[in-house]
């Protein structure tokens, strides 16, 4: 019998039930990437601010954090899991766009855009989800947190490379 030398990753796993949960629901809600899970959520009234939106696309908001992934995802076509949390949250929460504006521009700019697993993420993010979230990812507190030296900002805005430490977020 052969033992594996490391432990399988519990992120891998979990991932995975992600996955699969993203898909069921897209079985059960297949215009999930338009409507809202939660159909009273319909009602809602967001902000329409194309200048607001545009900003967040091309990463001028003025908060670090947002701006770098917003410009790392333009430029890569792609972004960590913390970093588009924060950008989804910036969006939904701090500019009140909807969120169907987030997973159009994800859907079109990410290379591993997935519409099962966006949509429900998206849904959760802008509180119709069936997993919504309770929580806010503060742009700048989240930063001094995931990016604590500020070489993720100073690598995507490089406007701002030459700032300080302490004055980064």
């Amino acid at each position: 019998k052969k033992e594996l030398k490391t432990k399988p990753s519990p992120t891998f796993g979990r991932r995975l039930v992600w996955r699969d949960l993203a898909y069921w629901q897209l079985y059960l809600f297949p215009d999930m990437h338009a409507r809202c899970c939660r159909t009273h959520y319909e009602a809602v009234e967001w902000n329409k601010d194309p200048a607001g939106l545009q900003a967040w696309q091309k990463g001028q908001t003025g908060y670090p954090l947002v701006d770098a992934g917003m410009r790392e995802l333009w430029l890569t076509g792609w972004m960590h899991q913390n970093v588009r949390m924060v950008t989804a949250m910036f969006l939904v929460e701090y500019l009140g766009i909807n969120w169907t504006e987030g997973l159009q521009w994800y859907h079109d700019t990410l290379v591993d855009a997935d519409l099962a697993i966006n949509s429900m993420m998206w849904q959760n993010g802008g509180g119709s989800g069936l997993d919504q979230w309770n929580f806010t990812l503060h742009p700048v507190t989240h930063a001094k947190f995931a990016d604590p030296t500020g070489e993720y900002v100073r690598k995507w805005t490089p406007e701002l490379a030459r700032l300080p430490k302490e004055y980064i977020h």
